[in-house]
């Protein structure tokens, strides 16, 4: 999970653009807004996904907000996705809440019954719409994008234009995150379409805010867990203290008081950020099983790249990151190799020995690579280095542009 989340994929963008084969399969839209959308936030720069809520979208978003201002919630964005010249509009038509019991002051969880549960009232009430992000709040913790934001949104919403949506209803502010330039960062602003009433139906102001990394999120974490948990309250119990030497007291004073700081640090910070992690990589499993878009080119789930996915672009001279599952029964080892397309000789990128659960599988240095089609291939493979023989590659296509 903590390669997962501190390596944000390409999202088939490079410099602002839409690759081809990420946008080809959608329909064109006109480049022209309704003149009496609501602007929320600043207008966006070019390369920045164009977000429009209708307002229904935005109602079920705020109604489920307000439903419990203890704890975090969320949901998915449903609509629809369209070309605009050389960019991408996103039009969320409406948005289903998760149902979970997974969830706290400081994290939301998708779990495996929730993420059901939204695919049955989808084919049920919007069969016609698209998955095209997903939302949560930060009740009275500000808007941000943490570490385990990014890990779910590279997970499970990775082509260019999923977006995700974070609201703090405490506060009332709001910020939309998207792919930029193939990595995940904030958007200047979204619309909202004036479709049942002139006025807006959300009091949320978006604010400028940031995607926090993985050592942001963890003092955060740790942060709150000392204030929400550890409130140590010391009383005396007797008159023995008095007994004892003033440099005694000293010592025994600070030996107790490490030894609550111990159980603080375990039972406030500790286990608490070691269950999230386990909920975490099992949920995103989960996620990414449902969402997963290499699964023809990977079709053992014991062996598949989820990030990239096949077909997006790099730069040439970058360095590829690959995220993925790698536990395939007696494997010595698994390789990451590449060929240009067409040759037939393999190359080693990179190797690892131990079984890999949604984590970083490798990386491949392209600074020597000539622009072009590439494969690349996990396998699975004896002490010989020889494939197993029950076991089914993972092979998908990237290419280095210029």
């Amino acid at each position: 999970m903590n390669a997962a989340s501190t390596s944000s994929e390409k999202a088939g963008r490079e410099n602002g653009r839409i690759s081809d084969e990420d946008s080809a399969h959608l329909p064109a839209r006109p480049s022209s807004l309704p003149a009496s959308a609501i602007l929320h936030g600043d207008p966006l720069p070019p390369g920045q996904v164009i977000v429009l809520n209708n307002q229904t979208s935005l109602e079920q978003i705020r109604a489920h907000s307000i439903s419990n201002l203890q704890s975090e919630l969320g949901g998915v964005l449903l609509g629809r996705a369209y070309r605009q010249d050389e960019g991408l509009i996103v039009e969320v038509q409406a948005a289903i809440p998760a149902v979970t019991a997974d969830s706290g002051p400081v994290h939301f969880t998708f779990t495996a019954d929730a993420w059901s549960q939204i695919h049955q009232n989808k084919e049920a009430q919007y069969p016609d719409l698209d998955i095209v992000g997903w939302f949560h709040t930060h009740p009275g913790l500000q808007v941000f994008y943490s570490s385990d934001d990014v890990v779910v949104h590279t997970a499970a919403f990775r082509m260019p234009w999923h977006v995700g949506l974070v609201v703090d209803p405490l506060n009332s502010e709001a910020c939309y995150f998207g792919w930029v330039d193939g990595e995940l960062a904030p958007l200047a602003g979204f619309y909202e379409l004036a479709d049942q009433q002139a006025q807006s139906v959300i009091p949320w102001r978006v604010v400028k805010t940031e995607v926090w990394r993985e050592a942001e999120t963890e003092a955060f974490y740790a942060a709150q867990a000392a204030d929400g948990h550890v409130h140590p309250a010391f009383r005396e119990q007797a008159d023995w203290r008095d007994y004892l030497p003033t440099q005694m007291q000293a010592v025994l004073a600070a030996g107790v008081i490490g030894f609550l700081l111990s159980l603080i640090l375990l039972f406030g910070w500790v286990i608490p950020l070691t269950q999230q992690a386990n909920q975490m990589e099992s949920v995103l499993l989960t996620l990414a099983q449902e969402t997963d878009l290499n699964a023809a080119a990977c079709p053992d789930p014991r062996l598949r790249i989820l990030t990239p996915v096949s077909g997006y672009r790099f730069p040439a001279g970058s360095e590829v990151v690959f995220v993925g599952t790698a536990v395939f029964p007696d494997a010595a080892r698994y390789l990451l190799e590449t060929r240009f397309l067409g040759q037939t000789e393999w190359q080693l990128s990179d190797t690892q020995r131990r079984d890999t659960k949604l984590g970083q599988l490798g990386t491949w240095n392209t600074q020597e690579a000539t622009p072009g089609q590439y494969e690349v291939r996990l396998t699975a493979v004896d002490r010989n280095n020889i494939r197993l023989q029950n076991s089914a590659p993972c092979q998908i296509t990237l290419e280095l542009t210029r």
